[in-house]
């Protein structure tokens, strides 16, 4: 079948990812695996302080929610006034213009203090149409709808999932037919956040039988044109979720966002998947601060269990995934406001983000607060759903690493594999003598090309020695993670040589394979983000996560000096002097 010109267009811009560039090309651009503190204006800046000010307070006193357990009017009225919901609409359509690197910052902050808040921005200003319409918007579209987003007049969603199909967009049936200047809109959206009656929806359906992406203005009213369905969703219960159903709802043919709608929804997912990332990190402050004084007070057998060195590793490995997540969503908002595409980016932090804050969830927020867990009013038992539910949003993590894994191999089966192949079997063919030796010669250049391309990517065996000293050296590991970035290119390459069309029924091998440029990616993050922080409690932690991926990636035990340097690490962070969790740490205290 032949390449599309958007299939093109999506071969170069994954060229030019990060992470592509790190597998494929000669030398790793460790450069672009840096971040940098984000500037913030004193207008965004205000805007922040007063946000959280704001939501503190209602946690405080308990004003968050209204009698029916939602974010109450009121909250919603509050966070308009402070400016939450202009923080990323342009200043030239009534907003602050924040980049996306601060607007992920304050996500933390917010969502550090209390999670349904945060989403609230994300399915707005990441995932939601103010990122879809400052991107693809036409005029006309940002100047009727972006002030009524910034004034927080309407609140916007996303709704792309139906009862038939989730991440699988070719199988959307929702339809808009033209009748003149409007649209017809008829279908069903199942599990859409923040969709409610007066609320601004991007909705991907078919027009013309192509995938477009259309924005609905959700009428007031429920009426036999449109309505929504209520069922019994546990996670972000504070929240507006609901199914919408559309029966020939008019729709001005003007909301039609133009070009592909699947690559509209494509880069509303890349921002809403980093956009989770940030909240993640707010999610394991908030562990951490119910963690810090329980481990100082609860005793057992004459002591606190944070004297005991049990405890002391689960801490440190929960702040040592606070840190590495911190790192990866500082990284990839930065490519995204340098004009990234963000895909592969986008996805490593989502897959990396919720399955740390899983693992923080089960094996450190659970076993440490052991049965008391389960009772009301304790993190776990209160919003474990919320904690768990990450990692199925925005793509499925096992299902979203299968995709990854296409999205980096494809250029290089294309551009490198496949000629090798043609040249080979020209030589094999039954041609006379003459033609034969041409051909030969011919067939050499790419396998000469390709055999230096694999002599330029092997890996050191580490040494003992080399292993014990290096868990603190951030440098170490970071040139380290480079040259196991180029190893898993090798890997790969194999597999795609020897196994060819069939390696993609090879779910599980492709799986592992994708999962370790993750790793090495988020290894070599973790390492510069590390590498540039003055707190060396914060430095310690971006090591630990550094050596402990390193260790996956090389198959290799622990050492005693990692464990030491993890006990060390838990021990000082459980005493509440860790200055990612200290302001949730006072705001606990304030609340019990």
């Amino acid at each position: 079948m032949s390449r599309s010109r958007s299939d093109d267009l999506d071969v170069r811009e994954l060229a030019a990812s990060p992470v592509h560039r790190a597998v494929w090309d000669r030398h790793v651009p460790v450069e672009l695996f840096e971040s940098t503190e984000p500037v913030v204006s004193e207008p965004v800046r205000s805007a922040m302080d007063h946000v959280l000010a704001d939501v503190r307070a209602r946690v405080r006193d308990g004003s968050v929610y209204g009698p029916d357990g939602l974010v109450s009017d009121e909250m919603l009225r509050d966070l308009a006034a402070d400016g939450y919901w202009r923080l990323r609409v342009d200043p030239a359509h009534g907003g602050l213009g924040a980049s996306f690197s601060t607007f992920a910052r304050l996500l933390s902050d917010v969502v550090a203090v209390n999670i349904p808040i945060g989403v609230l921005a994300s399915t707005q200003a990441a995932l939601g149409p103010v990122t879809t319409l400052l991107a693809f918007g036409t005029d006309e579209q940002k100047d009727r709808l972006l002030p009524l987003l910034a004034r927080g007049e309407r609140l916007g969603a996303f709704a792309t999932t139906e009862p038939g199909t989730s991440s699988d967009l070719r199988a959307i049936s929702t339809e808009a037919v033209r009748d003149g200047d409007r649209l017809l809109l008829t279908g069903e959206k199942l599990l859409i956040t923040n969709a409610a009656p007066g609320r601004l929806a991007n909705v991907m359906c078919r027009v013309d039988g192509d995938l477009r992406m259309l924005l609905v203005e959700l009428p007031d009213r429920e009426d036999e044109a449109f309505h929504t369905l209520t069922y019994g969703l546990q996670a972000f219960r504070h929240l507006q979720n609901h199914g919408l159903v559309f029966q020939r709802l008019p729709v001005p043919a003007a909301n039609l966002l133009p070009g592909d709608g699947r690559v509209i929804a494509y880069h509303a997912l890349n921002h809403g998947r980093v956009a989770i990332c940030a909240g993640t990190v707010g999610m394991m402050r908030q562990m951490l601060a119910s963690l810090s004084p329980w481990v100082q007070t609860r005793e057992t057998f004459g002591a606190p269990i944070g004297s005991r060195e049990l405890v002391q590793r689960r801490v440190g490995r929960l702040a040592a995934r606070l840190v590495g997540c911190e790192a990866v969503a500082a990284w990839s908002t930065q490519l995204l406001d340098g004009g990234y595409r963000g895909e592969l980016e986008g996805v490593i932090a989502k897959v990396f983000s919720t399955e740390s804050l899983k693992e923080a969830t089960v094996d450190v927020l659970l076993k440490t607060h052991g049965g008391r867990a389960l009772l009301d009013g304790n993190l776990f038992a209160d919003q474990v759903h919320e904690l768990l539910a990450p990692t199925v949003f925005e793509g499925e993590n096992e299902i979203l690493t299968l995709g990854f894994f296409g999205g980096l191999s494809r250029a290089h089966g294309d551009a490198v594999l496949a000629p090798m192949r043609q040249a080979l079997g020209a030589v094999t063919e039954p041609v006379p003598t003459r033609e034969r030796v041409g051909r030969a010669v011919a067939a050499g250049r790419p396998l000469t090309s390709y055999a230096g391309w694999v002599g330029r990517r092997t890996v050191q065996r580490l040494t003992p020695k080399a292993r014990g000293t290096a868990v603190t050296d951030l440098d170490w590991l970071t040139d380290l993670a480079a040259r196991l970035l180029q190893q898993t290119g090798l890997e790969i390459s194999t597999a795609m040589r020897r196994e060819g069309g069939r390696l993609a029924q090879h779910q599980a091998a492709v799986f592992d394979l994708a999962q370790r440029v993750q790793w090495a990616a988020v290894m070599l993050v973790t390492s510069r983000y590390g590498a540039r922080q003055v707190d060396p409690l914060v430095r310690r932690a971006a090591a630990c996560m550094a050596a402990e991926l390193a260790d996956r990636l090389t198959r290799a035990r622990p050492s005693g000096a990692y464990y030491r340097a993890l006990t060390e690490l838990g021990a000082e962070v459980a005493t509440g002097r860790f200055a990612p969790t200290a302001a949730s740490v006072e705001l606990a205290a304030a609340t019990r």
